[in-house]
């Protein structure tokens, strides 16, 4: 009995000295989730919960932190450094997921369903004193939060680009004239943005972290938000666009239906992957793309909807017809400013890089259809617009020809096109944006979309088109798009895919649509010339 009392002895000291020496000694592992090479673990907390990033590689690193509110924008958090991995902010990371919380209880959603991204934009300084960036989403689940849990963060390892070799820095410094920092961030429509007091910030006596400029000045390299470009809330976001050209009386039907649930061992969850462009130097010809991971995520065991699906009856289509499908949801466009900055005064520098974010509406995830007569047009409706900007931004990659009618997942993509099932049914949302800057048009077209798993077993988005019965001999073509520009991702490139195409009905008098960059028609074998105009 002795015996058993000292050794319980022994580990409630232990537990209790655990306790209050911090929550490194002793912590319970309760889950953990990767994306896109990201892993997120969630632990107890016995005293005061902690949010840690482990940075993609050693060195110096300076993170400018945000995360997405209900309504799509991207709240700052602040500024926060450290060495080889950077602690944020748990206060302001709970602001804002109390806010997401009462909004989903008041929408009758589970929040353990719903893991908004946390943006980081990063630079890390080398021992070589050459710095380097990086820009990372990562999904960080709203009930882990509430329940206030410790959050550690492991970025994919990898080297980051470099932005500046030390040589480039110190030049830079010696002509620079710093200003304060109390200039407010503004976005397009004149709301205010106040810079959030920082963390691990300024570097303090670690002076060899980032650059120095005579004796008592330290400098380091941060991205700061310059605005929110533009915000569109409860906005209809293309899923799957369509240009109907030919003998359009011949077909019976067109259903397009996304499959959110599937029977699987392990529950999928549907993310939305957030892509980045990174302009170095102000020069619009040193663009980098990026796909930057997982920007929301939905569990879709907790969602309450298995399928939706839209029919377009073939009364209603002309030719020519833009038919599609989309989704109720939010996406954002924000442009950062890197800067040289010591805490309390910066100078802003010509790299820029621009961040989109995409999130459904979480309390209707049903499909809406849009039916617009007409070609592709920039000015037109969500559909023209939207192909309209497939046809100039991205090229065809796909083309299919089936008797009777035509049947695609966005699975098959995979075999078809550079890319793998978490970017098969990316949404174009250049036309839901209305935004204007035509060097990064490429860059921002879409956002990704798919199920976290690299199986093609699981589509998301399924269009069916049947022709008449008395036209079931008959073909009908098909060419879909993928994107011009290749993301990169864990080190490889890949290309976003979707639903978006060009649909051809052979008939008399008929003719197929016209490639705009070309001038060339889309299906050539199906005319005795090739030439057409571009619209």
């Amino acid at each position: 009995m002795k015996n058993k009392t000292g050794i319980l002895m022994i580990t409630m000291i232990l537990f209790f000295d655990g306790i209050i020496s911090g929550t490194s000694v002793y912590k319970i592992p309760t889950n953990s989730k990767e994306y896109l090479g990201a892993k997120v673990e969630y632990t107890r907390s016995f005293i005061h919960p902690v949010l840690e990033i482990k940075l993609p590689a050693k060195g110096y690193g300076v993170i400018t932190a945000s995360i997405l509110l209900p309504n799509g924008s991207p709240m700052e958090l602040g500024t926060f450094s450290g060495r080889d991995k950077v602690k944020i902010s748990y206060g302001e990371l709970m602001k804002a997921m109390k806010l997401r919380g009462f909004y989903l209880k008041n929408a009758g959603l589970d929040s353990k369903a719903v893991s908004p991204s946390l943006l980081l934009l990063g630079t890390l300084h080398d021992d070589d004193g050459n710095v380097g960036y990086f820009v990372e989403t990562v999904p960080i689940n709203v009930e882990e939060v509430l329940e206030r849990r410790s959050i550690r963060v492991n970025l994919p390892k990898e080297n980051p680009r470099i932005l500046y070799t030390k040589k480039q820095i110190m030049e830079k410094l010696s002509s620079m004239k710093l200003q304060r920092t109390n200039d407010l961030v503004s976005n397009k429509n004149n709301r205010e943005v106040t810079p959030v007091i920082t963390e691990g910030w300024p570097p303090g006596s670690h002076i060899d972290n980032c650059y120095r400029r005579g004796y008592n000045y330290q400098y380091c390299l941060v991205w700061r938000l310059e605005r929110i470009v533009t915000v569109k809330s409860n906005a209809l976001i293309p899923v799957a666009t369509f240009e109907i050209r030919g003998d359009t009386d011949k077909i019976n039907g067109i259903t397009m239906t996304s499959i959110y649930h599937h029977k699987t061992a392990q529950g999928l969850e549907l993310t939305f992957s957030a892509a980045a462009a990174i302009q170095k130097g102000g020069d619009s010809s040193s663009i980098e793309a990026q796909i930057i991971g997982t920007s929301y995520s939905i569990d879709t065991r907790d969602i309450g909807i298995s399928s939706s699906y839209v029919r377009v009856w073939g009364s209603e289509i002309s030719d020519p017809s833009v038919i599609g499908a989309g989704i109720r949801g939010t996406v954002a466009l924000a442009k950062y400013r890197l800067c040289v900055w010591d805490g309390l005064f910066y100078e802003k520098l010509d790299d820029v890089a621009y961040v989109i974010l995409g999130k459904p509406d979480e309390r209707d995830m049903e499909l809406r259809k849009f039916v617009e007569h007409g070609e592709p047009n920039r000015y037109g409706g969500i559909g023209r617009k939207t192909m309209w900007f497939v046809h100039n931004y991205w090229k065809p990659t796909t083309h299919d020809s089936q008797r009777g009618g035509l049947t695609k997942y966005d699975v098959d993509f995979v075999s078809s096109t550079d890319t793998i099932p978490l970017f098969t049914a990316s949404a174009a949302v250049l036309g839901t944006l209305d935004y204007n800057n035509l060097e990064i048009f490429p860059f921002i077209m879409a956002v990704g979309l798919g199920f976290n798993t690299k199986s093609t077993e699981f589509s998301l988005i399924h269009v069916d088109l049947q022709l008449k019965e008395e036209y079931r001999d008959q073909y009908v073509n098909g060419v879909f798009y993928s994107s011009k520009v290749k993301f990169d991702y864990n080190g490889h490139d890949y290309n976003l895919a979707g639903m978006y195409g060009d649909i051809y009905i052979p008939g008399d008098g008929s003719f197929p649509p016209c490639n705009p960059r070309t001038g060339i028609y889309l299906f050539p074998l199906c005319m005795s010339m090739n030439l057409c105009q571009p619209f």
